[in-house]
């Protein structure tokens, strides 16, 4: 590579500031905090639920769970809930675009899967705001502190919209780490 390319690369990559592995980062740490209030309610405790049913809800979530497989049952006994799993690995799929192991994998199928999973994530949140503006019909949601709400749409919008910029990033700096 002469230094001409050399020089148009480096300006290429400076330019564009907002394309950094910060934004895996974020999109890492975004769901943890709902995790760790599925694994609180796991526990038997009752942060953030202001009702008596919500709580006899959280509380009766494991029995609903006998009905369904037998592992996630199990999971729910010992304060593991499923969904939190599911954030904890949203977490190290994020990592996946700006760790070395992530750089091993198939990177079509990460770019392919981020894309994906932040837009249709961003489209869900989306629709759950319409939902909380009365556009949309909702579910029973009563019983939550709003704090709750935050947690848990919020940060799933925050993951949605960070991992599509962590893919973005990650496909740029794949795209200028190959030589032309």
């Amino acid at each position: 590579m002469n230094f001409k390319n050399e020089k148009h690369l480096r300006s290429d990559v400076t330019g564009k500031t907002y394309l950094t592995k910060g934004w895996g980062y974020i999109a890492a740490l975004a769901l943890l905090p709902y995790a760790i209030l599925k694994s609180l309610w796991a526990w038997g405790s009752t942060v953030g639920l202001t009702t008596k049913q919500a709580v006899q809800d959280v509380a009766g979530f494991g029995d609903t769970l006998k009905e369904g497989p037998a592992f996630l049952y199990t999971l729910y006994t010992i304060g593991i809930d499923f969904t939190a799993i599911l954030a904890i690995l949203a977490s190290l799929f994020a990592l996946a675009f700006v760790t070395s192991w992530g750089e091993k994998l198939p990177k079509r199928l990460l770019i392919i899967s981020g894309r994906s999973v932040g837009l249709l994530t961003v489209l869900i949140s989306f629709l759950t705001a319409l939902q909380f503006l009365g556009v949309l019909p909702k579910g029973y949601a009563e019983g939550l502190a709003s704090w709750v709400y935050a947690v848990t749409y919020g940060g799933l919008f925050l993951w949605g919209v960070t991992i599509f910029i962590a893919t973005l990033a990650f496909q740029h700096r794949i795209k200028n780490k190959q030589p032309s």
